[in-house]
């Protein structure tokens, strides 16, 4: 296999998701900061854009199943990783709840965060309701922190390319950095990833980033489509936790765009390294490991998010309801 070594075309940067989507997505949020802390140091020299480390049911699990302690985990993470932003993801107006809070507490919550050490705030309304962000947009620009607008991606009778790229518009106009396009289930297919990115780059002047998850199988295929298109930031997961209800390997992303002549700054030895341990790390957690860690194509139907499979498959398990649920489906 060769590696091509002169970049004949521009860069693209990597998010990596394992230390928050991946393990959120396979082992049902369940990873410890003390299996986080060791690979710090690897993961702060690999070269990675960001490295998404909080959010997202996150804090949930740390409150609710390990009985540590989110912020001291946040704080923890920014002194192991002093050279590389930090993101996390934001459910706007709900921040990391299942309800709608208060201006005032929204506005602490993400001061606070701030302060911990985040850098990139990806936020989202899962009703694509601009207004549900607006509060939160706001008051990460007051903090002097990356504000990334989110759009949903899913498949309806309402969900359009025209409504996305409208919703992109507004997110510009009211101070986004960057925006992302959340591909949570797996729907998006590689011809509609390079027609949304492309009318985005004809609409917006900022910065794009494609988050999908594999459950369906597609999105390697749609992030090489969207970077073909203009997309410069994917996010991917180290390879020992990517795949099925995560997301593409960070590895063969990195060596498909490299072939095809984009500028990759990643040290694959690093890589390797990194994954090396996490496929340590990973069998420690066997009992919840999720059951969906290939393709399946059902999410084309269900449209169940990949962060959310893992978690639920566990939930029915412990009620002895897994069992029922897979006759009846």
């Amino acid at each position: 296999m060769s590696i091509q070594n002169t970049p004949t075309k521009g860069p693209v940067y990597f998010t990596d998701v394992v230390l928050r989507d991946g393990h959120q997505s396979l082992i049902a949020t369940r990873l410890r900061t003390e299996d986080m802390l060791p690979i710090c140091e690897k993961l702060d020299r690999a070269g990675y854009w960001s490295l998404e480390v909080w959010g997202g049911a996150t804090f949930d699990a740390c409150l609710r199943f390990l009985k540590e302690d989110p912020w001291e985990r946040l704080r923890q993470l920014r002194l192991a990783l002093p050279n590389t932003r930090l993101q996390m993801l934001l459910r706007g107006q709900n921040l990391l709840g299942y309800r709608h809070y208060a201006d005032d507490v929204v506005n602490a919550f993400i001061d606070k965060s701030a302060e911990n050490g985040i850098d990139v705030f990806r936020l989202f309304d899962a009703l694509n309701d601009e207004r549900n962000l607006m509060t939160s947009v706001n008051a990460v620009k007051r903090n002097q922190k990356h504000a990334q607008g989110t759009l949903c991606y899913t498949v309806s009778p309402v969900h359009t390319l025209d409504s996305f790229v409208e919703l992109a518009v507004k997110l510009e106009d009211m101070g986004c950095d960057s925006l992302a396009i959340k591909d949570m289930a797996g729907l998006l297919t590689p011809s509609t990833a390079e027609q949304l990115v492309s009318q985005l780059k004809e609409r917006v002047d900022l910065p794009l980033f494609l988050h999908s998850h594999s459950t369906s199988g597609m999105s390697a295929m749609c992030q090489l489509k969207a970077v073909e298109a203009g997309c410069q930031h994917i996010d991917t997961a180290i390879s020992s936790f990517a795949g099925g209800t995560s997301h593409p390997p960070t590895e063969t992303m990195a060596v498909a765009l490299r072939e095809a002549g984009y500028e990759v700054n990643l040290d694959m030895v690093l890589l390797k390294e990194i994954a090396d341990y996490f496929k340590e790390v990973r069998k420690k957690y066997h009992q919840y490991e999720s059951a969906y860690s290939g393709v399946d194509t059902d999410v084309l139907l269900s449209q169940v998010p990949g962060g959310m499979m893992s978690n639920l498959a566990n939930q029915l398990k412990e009620q002895g309801a897994l069992e029922t649920v897979k006759v009846s489906k």
